[in-house]
């Protein structure tokens, strides 16, 4: 079964990372670049969020929250992706199934990923 994970990013040169990153490994990649698609659930259900930005009204913490508020979308794991020191604390209270540093390397992204998915 293909896999839909849905990136939460505003960088449109991290956002063409992901999606060849992970394309290339089978997964079907969805986004999310600006707050307003983020704050209307203007997006469908995926297995996985992966939150790598700062919106203008909301950092990567308040992004998690604001998807676990969600009936419907609270069961979805979130990863956090991030070069803010001590966000890792942080990811961990606000729900988040994981967390990884930037800089991000593809092989530990996707290792969470696929840990976070079985």
């Amino acid at each position: 079964m293909n896999k839909t994970i849905l990136i939460i990013e505003r960088n449109i040169e991290s956002v063409q990372v992901y999606q060849r990153l992970l394309g290339q490994h089978g997964y079907t990649v969805e986004l999310v670049t600006t707050d307003v698609q983020l704050l209307r659930y203007d997006f469908g259900k995926p297995d996985l969020f992966v939150v790598n930005s700062q919106f203008l009204t909301m950092d990567a913490i308040e992004i998690c929250q604001h998807l676990k508020r969600s009936e419907t979308l609270k069961e979805v794991p979130v990863v956090i992706v991030s070069g803010v020191p001590g966000m890792e604390t942080a990811a961990m209270r606000c729900g988040a199934a994981a967390f990884v540093e930037k800089p991000v390397m593809s092989g530990k992204l996707l290792a969470t990923i696929n840990e976070v998915l079985q």
